[in-house]
């Protein structure tokens, strides 16, 4: 699975879709071996595995809700990491740049 990125972005729907329907055991399966490629050195059992394995979850079920949410979709822009996490969802109010200009 050696990958450089992974940005949930760049899935397609199906295949977004397929990664959250997998059974719950492989699931986690693909979700070690995400952190086993972008986090080689965490510790299986450790607290920031767990605290991976919780936010890579919670990115992919992000992503499916942003993506089947056209009242997000239209506010709300999506920073990805790419080890294949969601950041953050900024709303469109603020300005992403520099200046970091705030809606007033």
């Amino acid at each position: 699975m050696k990958k450089d990125s992974l940005y949930l972005r760049d899935l397609d729907s199906k295949e977004l879709s397929n990664i959250i329907n997998l059974p719950v055991v492989e699931f986690l399966h693909y979700i070690d071996l995400l952190i086993a490629n972008y986090y080689p050195y965490t510790e299986k059992g450790s607290d920031k595995y767990a605290v991976l394995v919780d936010a890579y979850k919670a990115s992919f079920y992000l992503e499916v809700f942003y993506r089947n949410s056209p009242i997000i979709v239209s506010n709300f822009t999506p920073i990805y990491t790419p080890t294949g996490l969601i950041r953050e969802l900024v709303s469109d109010l603020y300005s992403i740049g520099p200046e970091k200009l705030v809606f007033q």
